[in-house]
């Protein structure tokens, strides 16, 4: 079991002979070199929550470009020829970012085998072969770079629920900025795929911004994918698209399918994919269609279904969002956004009643690093912004912290990870 706050992996680890490895939620782990993790015969259940995520990384972001260079990021998450009879898969509210599939570099060996062969370079930060018992959910896909499929690559059978997640701002350097699918069968819900790239200076190679099927059958519900980039002077977002497998999405290009949409979104301006107010995406899903693969929640951390009908994507319009206070739905617990954040965030909370109250950031060991609010406040909700620095005025260090809320009798806990 992985529960520090911060796991450093110093080589390639492999999960094999019926073992789980299980990751609590707050976890980061940080590779410090090229190094990966492979499921072979095993599971994985990284069990992160909405207000306290698994973050995947390296332990050198800012070394990170996006060449083929394997200086400063990680070898992903490859899921290999599991048995069918091995215990489910599982990743819930992680972010993976700074990955890279570099052609040639893999974890997979030559020889003989029961099963497929992850194709070469393909999938930046997950790779998913032959496996079909692993579910993502409420996934961060950032910053990832492959050959083919910049986050994500699918095949020889493969299929993999992913729900209610995110790929932004991944790169492709010949095929897929986001995913590349072979001879598989993916099922995605409610995903939002925006602003990825393929990168393929041959503008006559015909390619894909965001994702790239071979012989596969992906299945689409829910989904937008829209501003993806290729550099084809035909533009697609998705090749060899079925409508009969796809049903109330936005799909550039593809406007085919049982309550689908080509139409921009109206994504609001440095929002990552997030609706704004006058979207053709808001109330156009089946919430019925998706009730079972769905949370309880957005990737923000709303309610989902906040209008009459759920919306399509990963997040939920709100009135906050289109005005870009994108405060999550408040508990009782306080909650920083952006969660990580590098450096400034912001903590929501909330109060019962009227009183005194103690709002501050803590190391691991307990000790205060900045008091952020100390003094009287009205019951109801409140927001209390960081800025990165110590009660010195210094740069804070990147790691892990907890907020401590001291009111209405109570001492709460949240977490809040800084990235620099």
């Amino acid at each position: 079991m992985w529960d520090a706050p911060v796991v450093t992996v110093t080589d390639d680890v492999v999960v094999s002979n019926g073992a789980t490895l299980t990751v609590v939620s707050g976890v980061r782990v940080e590779f410090t070199d090229y190094h990966g993790l492979l499921v072979t015969d095993g599971a994985l259940q990284a069990a992160g929550k909405v207000d306290d995520r698994i973050v995947w990384t390296t332990a050198f972001p800012r070394a990170f470009d996006e060449t083929q260079s394997t200086v400063g990021c990680w070898n992903g998450i490859t899921f290999l020829n599991v048995p069918a009879d091995a215990p489910a898969s599982y990743l819930r509210w992680c972010v993976l970012q700074y990955a890279k599939a570099v052609p040639g570099l893999g974890l997979d060996v030559a020889g003989p085998r029961v099963g497929g062969r992850p194709p070469d370079g393909a999938g930046g930060a997950l790779r998913v072969v032959g496996h079909s018992q692993l579910e993502v959910t409420g996934c961060t896909f950032r910053r990832n770079c492959a050959d083919r499929g910049g986050a994500m690559a699918v095949h020889y059978g493969g299929a993999p629920l992913l729900a209610n997640s995110l790929m932004v701002d991944n790169v492709g350097w010949s095929r897929a900025g986001a995913i590349f699918v072979g001879y598989a069968y993916p099922v995605l819900v409610h995903d939002t795929l925006a602003f990825n790239r393929c990168v393929n200076p041959e503008i006559f190679d015909l390619t894909a911004g965001a994702i790239d099927h071979f012989h596969a059958k992906p299945r689409y519900e829910g989904c937008v994918i829209y501003a993806n980039e290729t550099n084809h002077h035909d533009h697609h977002e998705i090749l060899e698209a079925k409508s009969y497998y796809t049903s109330y999405c936005d799909i550039a290009g593809v406007g085919d399918g049982v309550g689908c949409l080509d139409q921009d979104p109206l994504y609001i301006r440095h929002g990552q994919g997030r609706l704004g107010g006058r979207s053709p995406c808001r109330n156009a899903g089946s919430y019925l269609l998706v009730e079972e693969q769905l949370p309880e929640t957005d990737l923000d951390g709303f309610p989902r279904r906040e209008g009459a009908e759920v919306d399509m994507g990963c997040y939920e319009f709100t009135p906050s969002s289109a005005t870009g206070d994108m405060t999550p739905v408040l508990v009782s617990v306080p909650r920083a956004w952006p969660n990580p954040c590098n450096p400034r965030t912001t903590v929501t909370f909330r109060t019962e009643r009227p009183g005194p109250a103690r709002l501050g950031l803590h190391d691991q060991r307990g000790r205060l690093v900045r008091t952020l609010f100390a003094g009287e406040l009205p019951a109801g909700e409140h927001a209390v912004a960081w800025d990165g620095l110590d009660e010195g005025g210094r740069g804070a260090a990147s790691g892990t912290y907890l907020i401590r809320l001291d009111s209405d009798g109570r001492l709460r806990v949240g977490t809040l990870t800084l990235v620099r």
